[in-house]
């Protein structure tokens, strides 16, 4: 009869994620992430596979958190232009915090390290990228239909710019010395709505 699983499971894959995005992947060793999760290499294989599986549960992980901490966000009524100013708040304060010690973004750090060499963690990247495109699509088209749209561009290619900006904001934040530089970013990208 196997043993139950003597640790949780969440807690654990979380410290996982902070692991991988401190250090990255090709930097964090099997090693590191018994250290940091508390939990015994044997345990770590038995519940989450290799390295390359664990990463990857991560990778989805981040994405669920995300949606839950700051994409929510678009999904609030209001005017469409100050749901997008608290989402971008939102988005420089999370990136500014402490708890983030200007990491940037978990999902545009991987997608400019292993991203660009893994396919199969490409198409996760990829996944996430998408579906950030379809929340700010879906609220884009909220936005047209109560007339605050105001752009020549269609709202794919806005969705898309709202996504590149997103990305932006967190490899400036990894840098930035003013949140002033952050906010005049945001604002610029909000001017597409009225």
């Amino acid at each position: 009869m196997a043993r139950p699983k003597e640790f949780d499971q969440e807690a654990a894959l979380d410290k996982a994620l902070e692991v991988f995005w401190e250090k990255g992947y090709e930097r964090t060793s099997i090693q590191d992430l018994v250290e940091h999760t508390g939990v015994h290499r044997g345990s770590l294989y038995d519940t989450f596979g290799d390295k390359h599986k664990l990463f990857l549960t991560c990778l989805d992980r981040f994405r669920m958190v995300a949606k839950e901490r700051v994409y929510y966000i678009l999904e609030e009524e209001g005017e469409p232009k100050e749901v997008l100013q608290r989402f971008f708040t939102k988005l420089i304060d999370v990136s500014l915090s402490d708890e983030h010690q200007r990491r940037g973004c978990f999902v545009a750090n991987t997608a400019m390290g292993i991203g660009n060499s893994d396919p199969v963690i490409a198409l996760r990247v990829e996944a996430h990228t998408l579906d950030l495109e379809t929340t700010f699509y879906h609220f884009l088209i909220r936005a047209q239909q109560k007339g605050a749209l105001k752009s020549k561009f269609g709202i794919r290619e806005l969705a898309r710019f709202l996504v590149n900006t997103r990305h932006g904001l967190h490899v400036m934040a990894k840098t930035a010395t003013d949140r002033k530089m952050l906010e005049d970013a945001a604002a610029v990208a909000m001017s597409i709505l009225v």
